[in-house]
């Protein structure tokens, strides 16, 4: 029971099996998710936004280290909860809008294929860290990108 449980939790409940491209599936479905909640609230909490990241990161450490140990393999592709996180990680303190939500979406997977320095080296960490460290970290950099992209369109406005 507890590993079926694992399975179908990191497998972001199974669109880790669909084929094809299964992390930038998890990405969509999370931001399309994160659109809705959004938009039926108009507003999330940072610290509600920070709590859904931390907690999805922990049950993400969990469940794929449960993973990991009963297949062998230390990131099955079909495991797609760190995705989720990361991709949540991209959108934290970003201003809400299509825009955003689409470079975001396109910036997170960028890094997350791409691995640049020292994302790839997070892949190392023992157990179910490894998997979820290099997401959070290629959400960091996505982050970055729409805070920079963010500030640009602020500067613009002003001078024009």
């Amino acid at each position: 029971m507890k590993n079926r449980l694992a399975l179908t939790i990191a497998s972001g409940f199974y669109i880790g099996f669909i084929p094809g491209a299964p992390g930038t599936y998890a990405s969509i479905v999370t931001t399309v998710g994160f659109f809705l909640a959004y938009h039926y609230t108009h507003w999330i909490p940072p610290s509600l936004h920070m709590s859904a990241i931390c907690l999805i990161t922990m049950i993400g450490v969990l469940t794929s280290a449960i993973v990991s140990k009963n297949t062998g393999i230390k990131d099955p592709s079909y495991v797609v909860i760190d995705e989720a996180a990361g991709q949540l990680l991209t959108f934290l303190f970003v201003p809400f809008g299509i825009l955003n939500l689409i470079l975001g979406t396109i910036a997170f997977r960028v890094f997350d294929i791409w691995k640049p320095y020292p994302i790839r080296k997070l892949e190392s960490l023992d157990d179910g860290v490894g998997v979820m460290a290099d997401d959070l970290l290629a959400g960091i950099y996505a982050n970055l990108v729409l805070q920079i992209i963010s500030i640009l369109i602020q500067v613009f406005r002003k001078v024009g």
